[in-house]
């Protein structure tokens, strides 16, 4: 509905019920009145109710904890990876040589 419908809406609606309240006693009227009050006066304010502070609760624990979590020392992570450590064993020249080096430990040749 747009304001204007639900302005409309809620005059007619007061209307009716203004018209319909009009032929009741003022006993009932003052009951009715009354009756109105004290539902007010028992509506929870939301900041007392123990069902906010549940929520807000567990909110700031998750905060506090990825804040101590950033704290702490971190590990050291290599950058190097599989291929590189591959690409500095061939450009060795260890392995390159490693038949002569292998013949040269069998014979053990002084020097």
């Amino acid at each position: 509905m747009k304001d204007n419908e639900q302005d409309l809406f809620g005059q007619k609606l007061r209307e009716r019920f203004e018209s319909s309240i009009g032929s009741l006693d003022g006993e009932t009227l003052s009951r009715i009145t009354r009756t109105r009050y004290s539902a007010l006066d028992q509506k929870l304010d939301i900041k007392s109710s123990p069902f906010f502070w549940i929520p807000t609760g567990a909110l700031v624990t998750a905060c506090l904890a990825m804040f101590v979590y950033g704290l702490l020392p971190q590990p050291a992570v290599e950058d190097k990876t599989f291929i590189d450590d591959i690409e500095i064993i061939s450009e060795l020249d260890l392995y390159e040589n490693l038949e002569f080096y292998e013949w040269l430990e069998q014979h053990e040749i002084p020097s």
